[in-house]
């Protein structure tokens, strides 16, 4: 056989071997890039994601480095670490105790989306395909734009909560956006579309996976679901405008400022909790003696928290040396005092919080009524507790607004500010 043949005669065999080879041995395609598709929810609804790769560096051992961002309209999500062994795209998103597990084949990608919820791992079940075209979209219109009210499930269990919504331009069309605001705080800027009848609106953070879909009926006003992703059942919703003039609609709705209260205005407000180090920090402590204190009820795997622990560590930097000072009383999942403590530091480093961070307790039900019995009616991780220099409590407020609520959240700075500055001015 002469040398050229024998050349092409090698070439054709491996292109056969290859060929042959099974689909899990071959090397998959490069992951980065944009990736759009559906996550399940235990309730069997699907919820649209859209994930972008990013090839950061080489890794050891033929491993490569990369970062996801999960994105819901101007929102971000960023793993933590990630990396691609050829076959499997893992992603650490290490501040919900969560990761993202993907095998990727050609222009598809399947697996999992696993975290701690309480204390057992939640599982959602992901697919899509490489896609820079936003899956959703719709036709602009003014129809849904503004406040509107939801009555959410089924009475005497019903809830009212607020919600907005608006149509955002872009250079691809555009999109409906809008959030959720239940007295508890926001859910975060939630993005789909709106074909005129049918409004569909998706949030997949890590943490949540949210969906609302109803109808506009020829009255204006919407009906329809709102799943919360969790193992709660689909809850139907109607919802109405909110319209300022409606004092008894407007009257109905909860306050988070009244929300949640202490049994005793009289009595100075207590607690005493360990900090990482084992060391006990109470309200007693000389540190709080005299000062202007901001109590943050929180939570690692709480999103909101994660929006409310930067400002707070604004103020902090801004008022401190005027005798102001802040403490984190931290609720987690587990109760594995090691593994919750590692969660609380995460949480710290990923907002460079300088003030102190407490293990108060875990998420079961009923545990903050026990750790911190002078609260009435609490509701909401986080919840901010304003304690004067003589120890009683000021003002409660019930969840967070986040930058997804728009002057809601400009809003609630100012009154926080405007605040801070009253107490330490007594």
């Amino acid at each position: 056989m002469k040398t050229i043949d024998r050349q092409k005669f090698y070439a054709l065999l491996l292109l056969i071997m290859l060929t042959l080879l099974p689909a899990g041995c071959r090397r998959a395609a490069e992951p980065a890039g944009i990736w759009r598709g559906r996550v399940t929810n235990p309730s069997g609804e699907e919820v649209a994601f859209t994930l972008e790769v990013a090839r950061e560096k080489a890794g050891g051992a033929g491993v490569a480095v990369y970062r996801g961002i999960l994105i819901n309209g101007e929102d971000r999500t960023s793993s933590t670490s990630g990396e691609w062994d050829g076959r499997t795209l893992r992603l650490r998103f290490d501040y919900y105790d969560g990761e993202l597990t993907a095998r990727i084949d050609g222009e598809k990608i399947e697996g999992e989306f696993t975290r701690q919820w309480q204390k057992q791992r939640l599982t959602r079940r992901l697919e899509g395909k490489r896609s820079v075209a936003p899956t959703d979209s719709g036709k602009a219109s003014d129809q849904l734009d503004g406040d509107w009210v939801l009555r959410v499930g089924v009475a005497p269990n019903q809830r009212l909560w607020r919600a907005a919504f608006h149509f955002e331009s872009g250079a691809d069309g555009g999109r409906m956006v809008g959030t959720i605001i239940p007295v508890t705080g926001d859910w975060g800027r939630f993005v789909g579309s709106f074909d005129g009848v049918t409004l569909t609106l998706n949030r997949f953070d890590g943490i949540n996976a949210r969906l609302l879909r109803a109808k506009l009926l020829p009255d204006g006003r919407l009906e329809g679901m709102v799943d919360l992703g969790l193992l709660d059942p689909v809850r139907p919703l109607i919802a109405e405008r909110l319209d300022p003039n409606n004092s008894q609609l407007v009257a109905s709705l909860p306050d988070p400022d009244t929300y949640t209260r202490v049994s005793n205005p009289a009595e100075p407000f207590r607690f005493a909790f360990p900090d990482a180090s084992g060391q006990l920090v109470s309200s007693s402590d000389a540190r709080f003696r005299d000062r202007v204190l901001a109590i943050s009820i929180t939570g690692s795997w709480c999103p909101n928290c994660h929006e409310e622990a930067p400002v707070l560590q604004e103020y902090y930097d801004r008022y401190r040396s005027r005798g102001f000072e802040v403490v984190g009383l931290a609720f987690e999942y587990t109760g594995d005092q090691q593994r919750d403590f590692e969660q609380l530091k995460i949480f710290g480093n990923r907002h460079h919080l300088t003030f102190p961070l407490l293990l108060a307790g875990t998420t079961d039900d009923g545990e903050v009524q026990r750790r911190l019995p002078q609260l009435v009616n609490f509701a909401a991780y986080p919840t901010m507790i304003f304690v004067g220099r003589d120890g009683l409590v000021r003002r409660i407020h019930t969840g967070f607004e986040g930058k997804a609520t728009g002057e809601r959240h400009l809003r609630l700075r100012a009154e926080y500010e405007r605040l801070i500055e009253e107490l330490l001015a007594e």
